[in-house]
């Protein structure tokens, strides 16, 4: 939990966008989704970046990346990301 004035490292939306990855993807309980916002370095890449990996107890890792903020991520824009093959597929 942060101090009094200093902000959680973890935007509040996550939960929410979990649930919404769970819910289109159709994952068991047994499932863990992993949401991550991180600092992109890459030239022409925005500052901030949310990866959202899938992790099933029986089968391969999921990673998917989007090129903006956890913020401003849409359950519109997961639908479609979803929709792709993950990276490294």
């Amino acid at each position: 939990m942060p101090l009094p004035g200093q902000r959680s490292a973890r935007p509040p939306q996550f939960p929410e966008l979990k649930e919404a990855v769970r819910r289109l993807l159709g994952l068991d309980e047994e499932s863990a989704v992993v949401i991550r916002q991180l600092a992109c370095i890459e030239p022409g890449c925005p500052p901030l970046e949310t990866v959202v990996a899938v992790l099933p107890m029986d089968g391969p890792a999921r990673r998917w990346t989007l090129h903006r903020p956890a913020d401003q991520v849409t359950e519109d824009d997961l639908r479609r990301l979803l929709a792709t093959a993950p990276e490294g597929a």
